[in-house]
């Protein structure tokens, strides 16, 4: 490629010269003073909150704090409703039996007298009895003499005897009520016709003497 010359003479490119050596490296220099800080700057906006993370596990227990002050009683609720009464329980051991005392002054009782008074009522049997049997005080006659409405005189101040053919009876073959006397014969036992069953029956009365 050809250009012009300073004087206007067309001139050729020249040939290119051979590489220079390298120089030799130069000195580091010196660390320039650090700069004074500048002002921060203005706070970014938050950045969108990230997932939750997963719960951990529960911690040990703590030890228990102290006890607080007592707080003021609270006013007595109303009565509840009063529950069933429970079955009895069993009756406890009999206690030891305590020390007798002394002896009080005896009353006098030289003007009172006891006195007994009998009434026999006599009953003879029409018909063979074979079995327990009731008959009636009206069927009975007092020494010989039968009332229309007899009754036996019994109370809690008197005692009964049963006499059956003269044979004073155990306690147990008869009951006696004001009404009537009822005899309870055992198997195979018989009372035969005509037999006399006499009810005596022995009333206490007290009398005072001045």
């Amino acid at each position: 490629m050809e250009h012009t010359g300073k004087q206007g003479m067309p001139c050729s490119a020249g040939l290119p010269g051979e590489a220079g050596v390298p120089g030799a490296p130069g000195v580091p220099g010196v660390p320039g003073v650090p700069g004074i800080q500048g002002p921060a700057g203005t706070q970014g906006a938050p950045g969108v909150p990230g997932p939750t993370g997963a719960q951990g596990s529960a911690g040990a227990t703590g030890a228990p704090g102290p006890t607080g002050a007592q707080g003021v009683t609270g006013p007595t609720g109303a009565q509840g409703v009063t529950g069933p009464t429970g079955a009895q329980g069993v009756t406890g051991p009999t206690g030891a039996q305590g020390i007798t005392g002394p002896t009080g002054p005896a009353p006098d009782i030289s003007n009172i007298e006891i006195v007994p008074m009998a009434e026999r009522y006599f009953y003879f049997t029409p018909d063979p009895i074979e079995s327990s049997v009731t008959i009636m005080a009206d069927q009975f006659s007092v020494d010989g003499v039968q009332g229309a409405s007899q009754r036996f005189h019994v109370g809690s101040n008197s005692y009964a005897n049963l006499y059956i053919n003269g044979m004073l009876q155990e306690r147990t073959l008869f009951s006696l009520t004001p009404s009537s006397l009822t005899i309870h014969l055992r198997e195979g036992e018989t009372i035969s016709s005509g037999t006399p069953i006499i009810v005596e029956i022995v009333q206490f009365s007290v009398r005072y003497s001045a």
